[in-house]
């Protein structure tokens, strides 16, 4: 038990918390699982971003939110920045790709 407390310590130390990081994986996963059209790279580095955008939105959307959400559903609020987030990093790549394909073309 103690190497798990100092695990999660040294997560939160770098400013990842455990907890948000699991339920924004599950979200990125969900919307990964059900857009099949990606690839296998596109598909990972959207689930990664969001993981990491519901670890860092979460702390900022529950400061806005009431104290009963801010303890009670804080992971279903990071499984839902998860499940948003990788969306919009998503749409932020296909527009990235397709500046650069103008980029070429001129």
């Amino acid at each position: 038990m103690q190497n798990n407390e100092d695990f999660h310590t040294s997560l939160l130390r770098y400013g990842l918390d455990l907890g948000f990081l699991v339920s924004g994986f599950f979200g990125a996963l969900l919307l990964s699982i059900r857009n099949r059209k990606k690839s296998w790279k596109k598909a990972i580095a959207c689930i990664v971003a969001g993981a990491l955008s519901a670890n860092y939105l979460t702390p900022l959307i529950l400061n806005f939110a009431p104290p009963t959400i801010q303890e009670n559903s804080k992971y279903a609020v990071a499984f839902i920045m998860g499940y948003m987030g990788l969306k919009g990093v998503e749409e932020l790549a296909d527009i990235f790709v397709e500046f650069i394909k103008k980029q070429k073309d001129n």
